[in-house]
């Protein structure tokens, strides 16, 4: 990766996998400094929340809460369903999917099509001109770039792949002071 952590875009859209990486492996204070020390705010789809969020939890607040309270990542607002733009990258992030893991569409996880709903809502409503997606899922990510390029939006969706990233962000932050 060049020296700039972060792509150069409006929004930076996130993945549950991003924050598990982090999680399992006790480094959300290196996300969080990282993103802050880049002035960049990451935005958390709510179905990819409420994952982050599962009932029984082995602390009192979960992280992404705390990231929320803190301000350095924002939950979403939820997607318009009846923006065809967004149904429609919806619908190719599941088939993608679906292809991919020789399984019906209807058996795709909601959060993993609404990153596509979210990105394509944030391109959609003018609110982003571009958006980094981090997941490690790439059938889901080529389903959203796929989607997106057929309404127009072709070259303003960029790839991270989380755990590429949480390798970039662990080599700069651990051994800082």
């Amino acid at each position: 990766m060049t020296t700039q952590l972060f792509p150069d875009v409006d929004a930076h859209v996130v993945d549950t996998n991003l924050f598990i990486a982090f999680e399992r492996n006790d480094a959300v204070d290196l996300l969080e400094r990282s993103v802050s020390e880049n002035e960049v705010r990451l935005s958390v789809p709510r179905r990819v929340c409420e994952e982050l969020t599962p009932e029984s939890l082995p602390y009192d607040t979960p992280p992404v809460d705390e990231a929320i309270e803190a301000g350095w990542v924002e939950r979403l607002d939820e997607v318009d369903y009846a923006n065809p733009v967004v149904s429609a990258t919806m619908d190719m992030v599941r088939r993608y999917i679906a292809a991919a893991d020789e399984r019906a569409a209807h058996t795709v996880e909601q959060a993993d099509a609404e990153v596509g709903g979210a990105t394509a809502t944030l391109l959609e409503k003018g609110t982003a001109n571009s958006v980094a997606v981090y997941t490690n899922d790439l059938p889901a990510f080529r389903g959203i770039e796929r989607a997106l390029a057929e309404h127009g939006y072709q070259d303003r969706v960029n790839l991270v792949k989380s755990f590429d990233f949480f390798d970039w962000v662990v080599d700069r932050y651990r051994f800082q002071g």
